[in-house]
């Protein structure tokens, strides 16, 4: 079984992280490639991101690539589905030293991220 699994979700590009995993450049790499074929495959405007998975840890160089020019040729906005209020918390201090070239929220549930999206993010195609 593969540490992430990307897939569309109807206006949604969904990134499901194994529990467990540790969020290192390779993982951070895989997530890049696999979001950015399907990118091209859709040829869609750029995605409105969900992450979803309980990660056993970050490393701070992939945290900075995430936030990165790769990504923002991609995305629209990205969430964060965090369930704990203190990972919630670490989360928003990550992206303050990281400074992400697009929008990103946290969130403590997928419909809630979901919501979050389509509220701040509209789609005509919904």
């Amino acid at each position: 079984m593969t540490a992430v699994t990307v897939f569309q979700d109807g206006p949604f590009t969904l990134v499901d992280l194994k529990n467990g995993t540790l969020v290192d450049m390779s993982v951070e790499l895989s997530i890049y490639r696999q979001r950015l074929t399907l990118f091209n495959m859709n040829l869609q405007r750029k995605q409105l991101a969900i992450y979803v998975g309980r990660i056993c840890g970050l490393d701070f160089t992939a945290s900075r690539y995430a936030c990165g020019e790769d990504f923002k040729q991609i995305t629209e906005a990205k969430v964060l589905v965090l369930e704990s209020i203190l990972n919630r918390t670490f989360a928003n201090m990550m992206l303050t030293l990281n400074k992400p070239q697009f929008p990103v929220y946290v969130c403590a549930s997928l419909a809630e991220a979901k919501a979050c999206l389509l509220e701040k993010h509209p789609r005509e195609e919904q």
